[in-house]
């Protein structure tokens, strides 16, 4: 058999067909790759002279209505997203015999899967690169309603021309709050999609997908770039499920010992169990060194101190203080109003100790007031016992002169 299709009792159409059925705008060149749904060819587009890749169901598929319809939303979802990171999708059609296809960018280099298989795992500042531009292309899609669901390997592609990772294969992503009948049908409840493996709790649990579902997928997707291997020492369906509703993930740094600790927290915060738990793409995207928000124009690599105003409330940092403020001027209108009853020191006191409070809860709301567990760091630690020692330096002052 020809490796390229054009046996006409291959699964896919043979390249003469298929060079029919486009007519003049492409020329089809080549089979390049086939998955368990569609074949992909490189052709060049005749009006403009580009490289594309053409998409095409099996012909096999071709009559399974659920397989047509998670094709067309792949075509309508990419399409829908404006992003370098999302490999763009520029036509949906049918061929002569009525086999959907789709026309997208045309990508010189390797899946992320590919990758793997070559070289394992990666270097540290490639696993990072390719981690932020995922994360900022999910960003995108998730301030759209999309949840991709699919999240793996085989669906990050290595742009060799540009240098970055991109996003591809949004065949069963779930379009969130859309009033799409169609897309209900395809993501109804009970209905477990994707690779076990990527699978997060809420979706072997049946529960609600939100985008948190594709943070999940993302954990793991930076474990095997990191490690070389996923975060679960699973290898049947069965260990496959107990190890994302109950199991534990494997420490990070005992499989990649270079690994830095801030990665190796942020890779554990997107495996939490809870879905609200995890942190949102835009902070993964964030903390990796991209644009606070990855759906903006301009350069990919803005630092939080740019914009410090912005910081502060993404952080939620004045809602956090107010509350201890809140806490604080309660606290002190209490003593106030039983002052009779306690020593003169105790209105003092009980202002510095609401004092303390409020510069505490700043420390803290700076480093934990996003989503997800965080991991403590020096720098904070040394903030707050400055903060205890200036408390108990100036309660014993208090102490000592009323």
């Amino acid at each position: 058999m020809n490796p390229h299709g054009t046996d006409p009792t291959s699964e896919g159409p043979p390249l003469e067909r298929l060079r029919r059925s486009l007519g003049d705008d492409f020329d089809v060149l080549d089979e390049v790759g086939h998955g368990s749904m569609a074949i992909v060819y490189l052709a060049r587009e005749r009006a403009l002279g580009r490289l594309v890749a053409v998409k095409v169901l099996k012909p096999g598929r071709a009559g399974d209505e659920t397989a047509r319809k998670r094709f067309e939303r792949e075509a309508r979802s990419a399409a829908s997203l404006s992003h370098p990171g999302v490999v763009p999708v520029y036509r949906f059609g049918e061929l002569d015999d009525g086999t959907p296809y789709l026309v997208m960018r045309y990508v010189k280099g390797r899946t992320m899967e590919d990758r793997l298989a070559a070289e394992g795992r990666l270097p540290l500042p490639v696993v990072r690169e390719v981690l932020r531009d995922v994360a900022a292309a999910l960003a995108v899609a998730h301030k759209r309603g999309i949840v991709h669901r699919d999240v793996r390997p085989a669906n990050v592609l290595w742009d060799e021309d540009e240098g970055r990772a991109l996003l591809s294969d949004f065949g069963i992503a779930a379009v969130m709050a859309t009033g799409d009948a169609d897309a209900q049908k395809l993501t109804r409840a009970g209905q477990v999609v994707g690779q076990l493996q990527y699978l997060s709790p809420e979706q072997l649990g049946d529960g609600s997908i939100t985008t948190a579902a594709d943070l999940y997928s993302f954990g793991i997707l930076g474990y095997e770039l990191c490690a070389g291997e996923g975060p679960y020492a699973a290898r049947t369906p069965t260990e496959w499920v107990t190890a994302h509703m109950a199991g534990t993930p494997r420490d990070l740094a005992a499989l990649r010992p270079d690994a830095d600790p801030e990665l190796a927290d942020l890779l554990l915060r997107c495996l939490n169990k809870q879905p609200t738990h995890r942190p949102a793409a835009a902070d993964v995207a964030r903390i990796l060194g991209g644009r606070a928000d990855p759906g903006a124009a301009g350069s990919r690599n803005v630092s939080p101190t740019d914009d410090p105003l912005g910081e502060i409330v993404r952080r939620r940092v004045p809602a956090i203080v107010l509350s201890a403020v809140v806490v604080g001027a309660g606290l002190i209108a209490f003593v106030d109003n039983i002052d009779d009853l306690l020593p003169p020191s105790a209105k003092p006191l009980s202002i510095v100790f609401s004092a303390a409070g409020v510069l505490a809860s700043a420390v803290i709301a700076w480093f934990h007031g996003e989503r997800g567990r965080q991991a403590a760091p020096f720098l904070e630690y040394l903030l707050l016992a400055l903060v205890a020692v200036a408390w108990l330096a100036i309660s014993a002052w208090v102490l000592l002169t009323l």
